[in-house]
C-alpha cells in the first residue's frame, strides 16, 4: 500500500545518481539522466553509465525504463538484462549524444526485447495532436523528441499572454509506469520570497522549446486559486494526486484504458486553433541570444572554480600525506612503546633473578662465616658488593625505562589526537571540494547550453572597449614591464564626491615578500592590456619594495590618507588637478589606457614638488624629535624623486 514510506512518485533529482545492480547484487553503474518524451510526458529511457563493469566505463547507454526494478530503501535499481546482451550493447560518448528521435529509441527498445510504448494502439488523431504540440518543420536537432529532466528544470512558466508566472522546480516520476506523474511549479510570493509549490499535470503545460518556457493551458484565475503544498509535504500517492487532476479538469492517466495510457492522453487538453498554433510555432522559432558579457563572466567563474578545485585537491593531497606521515609516526611510537615495555619486563625479570641470587649469596656468606672460611667469606663479600652495584645500576635503568615509557605513551596520545584532527580537516576539505565540483559541473552544463543557443548569433565586438565593469576588472592580474606577475586587483575604490576611481587595491601575491598586505595604487599608474585580462604597472621595483601597505581591516578611507599614497608614487591627487594650480583640464593625467610616455609633464606638478621639498627642508631645521626627523627625511626623498621626474 502506498504511503510516505512507500511512495508511488519520486522526483527526477532523487532518482538521478542512484546505483544500478544486477540480480546477484553486483554494482553495474549509476543513473546519469532521465530522458522525458516531450509529446506525452513519459519517461522514455534512462541514461546509464556502467562504471567500469564489462570494461564499458567510458560510455553511456540508453536503457528502457521497463528494464529496471526499484529497491526503494536501498537507493538502487535492479537491471534485469542478461550479461551477454549488455556486453554487445551499443553505447555513445558523453560528449556526443545521438539525435534521440523516436526511430532511434525504437531500435534501443527492440534490442533489449521491449515494445516501444507509443506503438501500443495509440489513436492516430491523438498522436497527431501531440506531435503538433511540440514539433515544427525544423530539424530533429532543433526540435528533439526527448530532453533530459535536468535540461527542462528551471524553465519559466508563462500564462497565455506570455507573462511570467513561475518556473519548473521538479518532475515527479510515476514508479509504476514511468510517466511524469506531475510537474512541480513554484508560483506566487514577491521577488522569489514566499513562493509556494504547485502540482500540475503534464497535459496542463505546452512546451515552448526555443523560449525555454512552458505555457499554462489553464486560466490564471484557476491557477491562482489552486491549493499548493509545502516543501516537506509533496503528493506521493496517486490518491493525493487524483484531486489535483480533477481540479484542473483532467482525467488521471492511470484511470484511462491501457492503450490510451501507453501513449499518454492529450484529448483532455484544450485544442489549439490553427492561428494560435502558428503563432506559438513562430514564437518557438526565436532563439534568445546570450550576451558576450554573460558568456565571459561564465568563463571567468568556471576558471575560478577550476582553480579552486585544483587548490582544494592539492590541499587534500597534502592533508593525506600529513595523515600518512602522522600515522607512520604513531605506528613508530607504538612499536617503540612495545619495545620499551618488553625491555622493562626483561629488566624486572633480571632484577628478580638478581634478588634471588643475592639472597642465595647471603646464605652462602652466613654459611662461610659459620664455617670460618675467611677466604671464601672475602670472595663472597666482594661478589656481594659487585651484585649490589649491578642491582643499583639495573634499578636506575628500570626507572629510566619507566619514564621513557610514560613519555612515549604521552606522545602517542598527542599523535592520535593530531591524526584525528587531520582526519576531520581532510573530511571537511573533501566535502567542500565535492560541493565545488558539483557547482563546476553545473556551470559546465550551462556553458554547453549557452554555446548551443548562440550558434546562429553574429557577434560584434570592439578591440578596445571604452568602458569595463568593476567586476570584470577585479581579479585581473597585474604585471610589470618585464612581464613578471606581480599579483592581482582585489578591489576598485570609488570617490563618493565625484565618482572617480580613487585607487585600485593590489595584492602582490608573494612578489617582493609582501603577500600579507594590500597596497593602494593610483589608477593612473596602470596601463590596460585588454586581450590578456591584465594591467601593466609601470612603477620601479625599489619604489614598490619601500611602499607602505595596509591590512584588510585598515583601508585608506579619506583623501588626507590617500594624498600620501599619490605623493609617494609621484602622482598629483586628482582632486587637486585643475583646482589649486589652475591647470587646464587637458593637462591632467589621462585615463589608464594611455601609456606612461603620453602622460603630461606640466609645470604645475613640478612647482608643487619643489614647494613640498622646500617646506620639508624648513621643517628639518626646526624639528628636534628623532622619529619626526626620520619621517621628514623619507618625505624629502619622495619630493626629490617627484622633482626629478620632470627633468
Amino acid at each position: 500500500m502506498a504511503d510516505r514510506n512507500n511512495p508511488e512518485f519520486l522526483s527526477s533529482s532523487t532518482i538521478k545518481g542512484d546505483k544500478i545492480v544486477n540480480e546477484s547484487g553486483d554494482d553495474l553503474g549509476k543513473i546519469e539522466e532521465l530522458m522525458i518524451d516531450l509529446r506525452d510526458g513519459r519517461l522514455a529511457y534512462v541514461v546509464m553509465s556502467f562504471g567500469g563493469f564489462l570494461g564499458l566505463g567510458d560510455k553511456l547507454f540508453a536503457i528502457p525504463w521497463q528494464a529496471f526494478r526499484l529497491k526503494l530503501h536501498d537507493h538502487a535499481f535492479i537491471l534485469d538484462i542478461p550479461k551477454d546482451v549488455l556486453e554487445k550493447a551499443e553505447g555513445f560518448d558523453k560528449d556526443n549524444w545521438p539525435i534521440t528521435s523516436r526511430e532511434w529509441v525504437s531500435t534501443v527498445y527492440s534490442y533489449y526485447g521491449y515494445q516501444p510504448y507509443w506503438q501500443l494502439r495509440v489513436p492516430e488523431e491523438v498522436e497527431s495532436q501531440r506531435m503538433a504540440r511540440t514539433r515544427g518543420t525544423s530539424s530533429e536537432r532543433e526540435n528533439p523528441d526527448f530532453l533530459s529532466a535536468d535540461t527542462l528544470k528551471g524553465d519559466k512558466v508563462v500564462d497565455k499572454s506570455g507573462k511570467d508566472t513561475g518556473k519548473i522546480e521538479e518532475f515527479m516520476i510515476d514508479l509504476q509506469d514511468g510517466k511524469v506523474g506531475y510537474v512541480v511549479v513554484s508560483h506566487g510570493g514577491f521577488l522569489g520570497i514566499g513562493n509556494k509549490l504547485f502540482a500540475l499535470p503534464w497535459e496542463a503545460l505546452s512546451l515552448r522549446l526555443h523560449e525555454h518556457a512552458f505555457a499554462l493551458n489553464v486560466s490564471n484565475e484557476t491557477f491562482d486559486k489552486a491549493e499548493g503544498f509545502g516543501k516537506d509535504n509533496w503528493p506521493l500517492t496517486r490518491e493525493e494526486l487524483s484531486r489535483t487532476y480533477s481540479y484542473y479538469g483532467y482525467q488521471p492517466y492511470w484511470q484511462i484504458g491501457v492503450a490510451t495510457q501507453a501513449a499518454g492522453v492529450s484529448a483532455a487538453m484544450p485544442v489549439e486553433g490553427e492561428p494560435e498554433r502558428m503563432a506559438r510555432m513562430e514564437r518557438e522559432g526565436q532563439v534568445p541570444l546570450v550576451g558576450a558579457e554573460e558568456e565571459r563572466k561564465t568563463q571567468q567563474e568556471r576558471e575560478r572554480l577550476e582553480e579552486l578545485r585544483r587548490t582544494q585537491e592539492e590541499k587534500i593531497s597534502q592533508l593525506e600525506k600529513q595523515q600518512m606521515k602522522a600515522q607512520k609516526q604513531v605506528d613508530a611510537e607504538r612499536e617503540r612503546l612495545m619495545r620499551l615495555e618488553k625491555e622493562r619486563i626483561e629488566a624486572e625479570r633480571q632484577a628478580q633473578a638478581e634478588k634471588q641470587r643475592l639472597a642465595q649469596l647471603e646464605k652462602e656468606l652466613q654459611e662461610a662465616r659459620r664455617q670460618e672460611k675467611m677466604e671464601a667469606v672475602a670472595r663472597l663479600e666482594e661478589e656481594l658488593r659487585s651484585v649490589q652495584v649491578q642491582e643499583g645500576t639495573r634499578r636506575d635503568r628500570l626507572a629510566q625505562l619507566e619514564r621513557e615509557c610514560t613519555e612515549a605513551q604521552r606522545q602517542a596520545e598527542t599523535e592520535r589526537q593530531r591524526l584525528a584532527q587531520l582526519e576531520r580537516e581532510r573530511t571537511e576539505v573533501e566535502s567542500q571540494a565535492e560541493t565545488e565540483r558539483q557547482r563546476l559541473a553545473q556551470l559546465e552544463r550551462e556553458r554547453v547550453e549557452a554555446e548551443t543557443l548562440t550558434q546562429t548569433r553574429v557577434m560584434a565586438g570592439r578591440e578596445m572597449p571604452d568602458f569595463l565593469s568593476a567586476s570584470t576588472i577585479k581579479t585581473d592580474r597585474v604585471v610589470n614591464a618585464a612581464g613578471e606577475d606581480l599579483g592581482r586587483i582585489e578591489e576598485l575604490i570609488i570617490d563618493l564626491e565625484n565618482g572617480k576611481i580613487a585607487y585600485a587595491v593590489l595584492s602582490f601575491g608573494g612578489f617582493l615578500g609582501m603577500a600579507d598586505k594590500f597596497f593602494a595604487i593610483p589608477w593612473q599608474a596602470f596601463t590596460l592590456r585588454p586581450h590578456e585580462h591584465a594591467f601593466l604597472l609601470d612603477i620601479p621595483r625599489d619604489v614598490l619594495e619601500k611602499a607602505e601597505g595596509f591590512d584588510k581591516d585598515n583601508w585608506p578611507l579619506t583623501r588626507e590618507e590617500l594624498s600620501r599614497t599619490y605623493t609617494y608614487y609621484g602622482y598629483q591627487p586628482y582632486w587637486q588637478t585643475g583646482v589649486a594650480t589652475g591647470m587646464p583640464r587637458e593637462t591632467q593625467p589621462q585615463r589608464t589606457t594611455r601609456t606612461q610616455s603620453e602622460r603630461p609633464l606640466g609645470t604645475a606638478e613640478e612647482l608643487i614638488a619643489r614647494q613640498e621639498k622646500e617646506r620639508i627642508e624648513k621643517l628639518e631645521k626646526t624639528e628636534t624629535d628623532e622619529g619626526r626627523l626620520e619621517q621628514l627625511e623619507r618625505d624629502k626623498e619622495i619630493a626629490e624623486r617627484r622633482e626629478r621626474k620632470y627633468h
